[in-house]
């Protein structure tokens, strides 16, 4: 600009020159031709003509300065606006060096803009750089909402290129998904009216129809007028976080399902628990489980009361020896239960039943065994049941009396004779001894159950049992078989001693008065005497010799004791 107003002010100031120098030399030239005939009036003209001349060239020139200050004016102007020490333009000009010096600051001030437009070509440049190289999309829109530039990454994220973008005429709906349409529009209708930006999660449709999710941010920004400049929007590609959000809350949603189930699983393990616990208290059996660890894990109500224990007392965590050296005072023999719970830890099969007697005359029994998981990998511990069958022995001890001893003189009945025959002789087989067998009944019996009644006759059988028992020893067993007949079984017998007791008892039968509210009366015994294997080879044939020997007692005239003889047979 500078360089246009000094050409043209030179321009104007040689037009000026050239009317002046071209009207004198008209007017010489004019009157010059005009000397000889009538010079003055020539001359005048000519003379009129140049001033006319001159007058016309000093109204231009007097215009072409006032314009050429106008000019210098605004350029000092424009100068001082970009310049603002003023420089060389400080005051308007008042001569070619004036002139010259606004031109040398023209330049230098054209240059410096040169080398400023250069230094913002590459910041611009260096911005672009970085714009395109971001990770994310940037975006700028005007404040009508059409898009000014965006950033080259768009073309990775979506498949549309940066031309593509700007030269579309919708770009919701060429970029977002129509789901997030609605919204996008709400928000955009917000921001150029001013409101702050927010962080928006929303889904774009990419060139292949595909879909991806962003997170997109977008700011007002204003001038220095607070005049609204524009929207920047900055996208960031999501896919994978969101990706991962929605298997981590498939995870969760799992997670929650399986934390459900287990609440419920739980719920119905610990009232399982419960009710188990209350069916366990109600048993009469106790019942003790040991962990791994062989130390208390559950004891019932049953055993507490067993071993004395008491009902709140916590004995969780005890070890099963403390345990057992707690109830040491309560067991009758407690070394022989000590290597019986010694011998049983060593075991992984079921024990068999073991009676503990306790010293206030209780018989517990006890059993035990391993609990193993259920794939048969571990050992979980181990179960130990007390039943109390102190009453169940007693029970069992009568029961066995009442059907092995008859019930009127407690001996013991046919049945157990028979049981302790055939014991005795295959003993006798082994040991290669002698079994004796004597048998007697009552003489005189019938007829005082015939004279006194039933009652004295049981009276007599009482007596008699009482009476032969305290004579019979400690190895001999004696048994009434039935009616007033008698039997008694003499393991290693000999015959001499066999004689003699069954004198003995015939003497101790035949010796006793027996005294009746209707009187008095007395009985006598035949004894038979027969002995294995001499005079027997079995059971049967033993018992046929002593009747045989009984019998033939009464037929020698009674009360009187006989020795089988196989003439009598």
């Amino acid at each position: 600009m500078l360089k246009l107003a000094n050409r043209f002010s030179r321009a104007v100031a040689g037009a000026v020159l050239f009317a002046a120098i071209w009207g004198v030399v008209i007017a010489y030239i004019a009157a010059a031709l005009l000397r000889g005939h009538n010079p003055w009036p020539i001359g005048a003209a000519v003379m009129l003509t140049a001033f006319c001349a001159v007058l016309g060239a000093l109204i231009p020139l007097s215009l072409a300065r006032r314009m050429v200050q106008h000019l210098f004016a605004d350029l000092r102007v424009a100068v001082q606006q970009s310049d603002r020490s003023g420089g060389a333009l400080a005051s308007l000009p008042t001569g070619w060096a004036d002139f010259d010096a606004l031109t040398a600051e023209m330049d230098r001030l054209a240059r410096l803009r040169a080398l400023r437009i250069e230094a913002l070509t590459r910041q611009e440049a260096r911005f672009r750089a970085l714009a395109d190289s971001a990770h994310g999309v940037e975006a700028w829109f005007s404040r009508n909402g059409s898009l000014v530039w965006i950033s080259r990454s768009i073309e990775q994220l979506t498949g549309y290129t940066r031309a593509e973008c700007l030269l579309g005429s919708n770009l919701i709906e060429l970029l977002v998904a129509p789901k997030d349409r609605r919204q996008v529009l709400t928000l955009t209708a917000g921001a150029l009216r001013g409101e702050s930006g927010k962080d928006v999660e929303l889904r774009i449709q990419c060139k292949d129809g595909s879909q991806r999710w962003i997170a997109c941010h977008w700011r007002s920004l204003f001038g220095p007028d607070n005049r609204l400049l524009g929207l920047r929007v900055s996208i960031e590609d999501i896919e994978v976080r969101k990706d991962a959000e929605m298997r981590l809350l498939d995870t969760v949603a799992s997670l929650r399902r399986a934390q459900a189930l287990q609440d419920h699983y739980l719920q119905r393990s610990d009232d399982e628990r419960l009710r188990l616990v209350a069916l366990l208290d109600t048993l009469r059996v106790g019942i003790l489980f040991v962990d791994q660890d062989r130390r208390v894990y559950y004891c019932n109500r049953a055993m507490r009361i067993m071993c004395g224990i008491g009902l709140d007392e916590n004995i969780n965590g005890l070890r099963d020896e403390a345990l057992v050296e707690r109830t040491r005072a309560l067991r009758s023999d407690d070394t022989a239960y000590c290597l019986h719970f010694d011998a049983i830890q060593s075991k992984r099969t079921p024990s068999a039943p073991y009676e503990i007697p306790f010293t206030d005359g209780r018989l517990l029994e006890e059993v035990s065994g391993l609990v193993i998981s259920e794939d048969g990998q571990r050992d979980l511990g181990r179960v130990w049941i007390y039943e109390d069958v102190t009453e169940r022995k007693r029970i069992a001890k009568q029961l066995l009396e009442h059907a092995e001893r008859d019930p009127l003189t407690n001996l013991l009945n046919r049945r157990r004779f028979h049981e302790e025959l055939n014991r005795m002789i295959a003993e006798s087989t082994r040991r290669h001894d002698r079994v004796g067998l004597l048998t007697f009944d009552l003489d005189g019996f019938k007829g005082i159950n015939d004279q006194f009644g039933h009652s004295a006759g049981d009276h007599v059988l009482t007596t008699v049992a009482t009476s032969v028992g305290a004579i019979v020893r400690r190895n001999e067993l004696f048994f009434r078989l039935g009616g007033d007949e008698f039997a008694i079984l003499i393991p290693e017998a000999a015959l001499e001693n066999v004689v003699t007791l069954a004198r003995r008892i015939n003497t101790c039968i035949s010796s006793t008065e027996f005294e009746f509210p209707e009187g008095t009366g007395r009985v006598g015994a035949s004894l038979g005497i027969a002995l294995y294997p001499d005079h027997a080879a079995s059971a049967e044939m033993l018992i046929e010799c002593a009747d045989t020997a009984m019998y033939g007692a009464k037929s020698a005239g009674k009360n009187r004791v006989e020795i089988f003889n196989r003439q009598l047979h």
